[in-house]
Formats: C-alpha cells, structure tokens, sequence
C-alpha cells in the first residue's frame, strides 16, 4: 500500500472510535488490527511512521477496513476479541518483548478480578492503561473485592463504593471467642445466600461486558427491571409484609434501572484513552454561554453561584436531599450539602390523621417527593450565612417550581436585612438573595424528566408551557444536564450509603 493510496482512504476514514483493520490478498489474509478513540487521526499517524515493521505491514496490506463503535471500551474489548479470532501476525512481531494484557478470575467463594499477562483468562487487551481504566468504570457499577485476606473492618475500597463489604469481612460468628461455627441461622443463611447472589451477578455482568455481550447483559438487566416491577405492583398494600416485599422490590428495580444508566453512560461517553470526564463543559463556558443562558432566562446578570436540589428514597424510605453548586460553570464541592430528611418521622402522625378521616393509606402512600425538596430547602435557607444564589435548579415539574418559589419567598420574608447584608459571595457578582437592600429574589427552574429517567424540558419560574431543551443552544443545555445529572448523583450516593449501613446492621 503506497502512502497515496493511505492517503485516500483516511480522507474518507470516520473521526470516531472504533477499530481499523489492514488486510492482504484482496482482504482474506488479516495482518493487523488495532483500536483508536480517533480511527482517522490514528491512520494518519501511518504516514509518518520510520519503523521498519510497520512499514513492512504497509508494504503487504491491500485494503483497509474500519468498523465504527460506540466508545473506546468497545473499540478495547472489540480489538481484544477480533485478535484472539483471527491473530494478526503483525499483532505479535510489533508487540516485540511487550506481552498481551489479560484479565482474570479466581474461583474462590468471593472470586477477585486482576490484570494478569497468561493467556487463559479473558482477552487478549493491548492497551494495558485502558484496560485499567475501563475495569475502574465497571467496578464503580459492579464492585467486587480485590482483598488479598479477610479482616475485621470494612476496607477503604468499601466506603468508597467500589467493594460489597460483606466479601472481605471475617465472619461475625468465627470471632466471638467460641470458636469457628458451622451452623447459621436462618435469617443469617437467607442474608449469606443473597449476598453470594449478588456478587455472582457483579461477577457474570463483567465477564459479559468482557466478552463483548454488553447488549446481552443490558436486554437481561432491563427484563428483570420489568419483572421486579411488575410484581411490585401486583403485591397487596393491606399486608405489612406484602408492603415490606413490594419496597424491597421497587428498591431492586431503582438499582437496576441505575445500572443500565451507568452502562450506557460508560459505554456511550467515557473517553478511556484521554480520561476525559463525562460532561467537560468547563472549558465551553464561556462568556457567550453566559449570555446565552441570561437571555432564555432574562437574567439581569451574570449567574455567577448556581445551585442544584435533588432528592432520593424508596417510598419515603432513606429519603436524602442534596445540593450541589455551580460556581462561574464549574462544580464547587466543598459547597456541597446533604440533607437526611426528617419530614418521614412525622409521617405517623400525618398517617393518624389521615385514616381517622376514613381514608385508608400507608405510610409510604404519602411519601411526597415535594414536602421533602420544600424541607431541604427551608434547611437550606436557615443558614444565611451560606453564600446565595443567582440561579436554583431543582428536578421536577410545576409542583416542585411552585414549592420552591414559595419557599423561598416566605424564607426571605422572614430573614433580617443585616442577615443578608453580610451574606457575602466568595467572588464575583452574585448577591444575597431576597428583596432586602436592592436584592431580588433568584430565578427558579425545574428540569423535568421522561420516562427514560433523562431531564427533557425546562419549567421557568412565570412561564406557563415548558421549553424543550433540545430547543437551547448546546452549552447551555450541557451547563443544565450537568447541574442536574450532579444533584441526582449526590442524592443517589448519600442515599446507597445509609442504605449500605442498615443492610450491614445485624439482624
């Protein structure tokens, strides 16, 4: 193949991930496959090459193939499974003294995954750093254990979400000072025997993403999400136990529906050669972002301090709020706050009067996604001292754009204008809230979600129809999919987190 005909085939080469294939005798005979997160920026570098065994391989191909794929993961584990079919040979002479990376499985109770050079586990990968990379994505969505021994207290990888807990630890009843026990009782095997199911699960799913079975493993994840919520739906309300069965099978139901998120999001997103970040809006918000999102909103200055709400529970079980904060377009953690909501523990009361009524509910009918955002943001603004914002996003519809104009309005009424007057930004040209001193009170919007779980359309404080956000320049949108995707994120954590740490409680 001569540089001008290279030349004519990367003028037409996609600009996307996937894999590039050099072939000879009319394509029959496969002398190199390789991946790329940029197939035609990769091919491109062919033509500067000096070594002396690519331009051998150059020197024999004929034609060459691309085949497109949706992220560089799947680039990795596509290249992984086309060279173990067909094993270029070039594959082998320009590794030289450098080795296939592998990923392997031990067969112990709570099996461990490891990156591994023998060839009799899953691969082979040639991209040892990717192949990193892509098992830190999955053990995010399906921790696993990577302790070498067991031990007495939850590991580090554990309060990080990226290990189970219960596969590491040393069994509660081996050290009670009696002795190793064989004998469990019944709750105490039920738990075990759903633990070893769980982490059997972790276990298959990733060997499937390995395989290349993602579309498998996504169809079996979103069949059992139906199945769990389906039969949730069908359980008796009037039992106490059926109520109980029905909020653990909603509960199993979120969590999937989470998971198939966060594959995707892996899989059509993560940009595993650069590491670069999901959303990396910060470099685009720019001062054309700025006026961008001040002219849809009418905003009279520069949103310097934005703020995120969100809330998360299982029918008002764990029920958490969270707020995040958007300082100049870039998240700012260390304003970041957590709210446990304490509105449930007056749900019995509420429950009380509602039944004395002759209606008949349960406590978790009366779960209400709004009195707890209107309870995270009334917290929220008893601290004036807390710098304030010039925009609030919160996740919902007219209900929680209502609920928090309302809030707000009242919280402000009732703050002393010294109180606002010393509320000082760190930077910039944000200012107190309220209607003390020249302030005026911040615009509020909702973003509403479909059925798919994805923030659609955008309620604005005094507009009565909602605007499409597929309707807002690219930035902007970006800027509020961000601040949105965050707030759920940071609820969503705290909430696994008590989750985790009653579940782990013994019984």
């Amino acid at each position: 193949m001569t540089n001008a005909s290279l030349k004519k085939f990367i003028s037409t080469a996609p600009s996307s991930p996937g894999i590039y294939i050099f072939s000879a005798k009319g394509g029959k005979k496969i002398l190199y496959i390789g991946k790329a997160a940029d197939i035609k920026a990769r091919l491109r570098s062919y033509l500067k090459t000096k070594d002396s065994r690519i331009l051998k391989m150059l020197a024999l191909a004929i034609s060459i193939k691309t085949l497109e794929t949706g992220s560089e993961i799947e680039a990795l584990i596509t290249e992984s499974q086309c060279i173990k079919k067909y094993k270029p040979a070039f594959n082998i002479m320009l590794r030289d003294d450098k080795q296939f990376f592998y990923v392997g499985i031990t067969k112990e109770e709570w099996p461990k995954i490891f990156i591994t050079h023998q060839p009799t586990f899953f691969g082979p990968f040639t991209d040892g750093t990717a192949l990193k990379t892509t098992l830190r994505h999955l053990r995010r969505i399906f921790p696993y254990c990577t302790c070498k021994k067991p031990h007495n207290n939850f590991c580090l990888n554990y309060h990080i979400g990226k290990c189970p807990g219960f596969c590491c630890l040393k069994d509660s009843l081996e050290r009670s000072g009696f002795g190793k026990l064989t004998i469990l009782s019944d709750s105490r095997m039920d738990r075990r025997i759903a633990e070893k199911k769980l982490y059997s699960k972790n276990i298959k799913a990733i060997k499937n993403i390995l395989s290349g079975k993602k579309t498998l493993l996504l169809k079996h994840l979103e069949t059992e999400m139906i199945k769990l919520g389906k039969e949730a739906a069908r359980s008796d309300n009037r039992s106490e136990r059926a109520s109980l069965k029905e909020r653990e099978k909603f509960q199993e139901a979120i969590e999937l529906r989470d998971k198939i998120e966060k594959i995707s999001r892996v899989f059509e997103n993560a940009r595993i050669i650069q590491n670069i970040p999901y959303y990396d809006i910060s470099k685009n918000y720019s001062e054309k972002t700025s006026s961008d999102l001040g002219k849809i909103l009418k905003l009279k200055k520069y949103p310097y301090r934005i703020e995120g709400y969100d809330v998360a529970n299982i029918q008002g079980k764990y029920a958490v709020g969270a707020m995040v904060v958007f300082v100049d377009g870039k998240p700012d953690k260390n304003e970041y706050r957590r709210f446990k909501i304490r509105y449930q523990k007056n749900q019995k009361l509420l429950l009380q009067k509602h039944n004395d009524r002759g209606n008949i509910a349960t406590i978790d009918e009366l779960a209400n996604d709004t009195a707890m955002l209107k309870e995270v943001l009334t917290r929220r603004f008893n601290h004036p001292e807390w710098p304030l914002a010039d925009l609030i996003v919160v996740d919902g519809g007219k209900a929680q754009l209502s609920t928090t104009l309302a809030v707000v309005r009242s919280k402000f009424k009732l703050l002393n204008p010294k109180q606002i007057q010393n509320s000082k930004p760190e930077k910039g040209p944000a200012g107190p809230l309220g209607s003390f001193a020249g302030f005026k009170i911040p615009k509020i919007i909702a973003l509403t979600k479909n059925e798919k779980h994805r923030a659609v359309k955008m309620f604005v404080q005094n507009k009565k129809e909602a605007v499409p956000l597929s309707k807002l320049p690219a930035n902007v949108k970006n800027l509020l999919l961000h601040i949105n995707s965050e707030a759920h994120r940071f609820a969503t954590s705290y909430y696994r987190k008590l989750h985790r740490k009653k579940a782990l409680r013994p019984n």
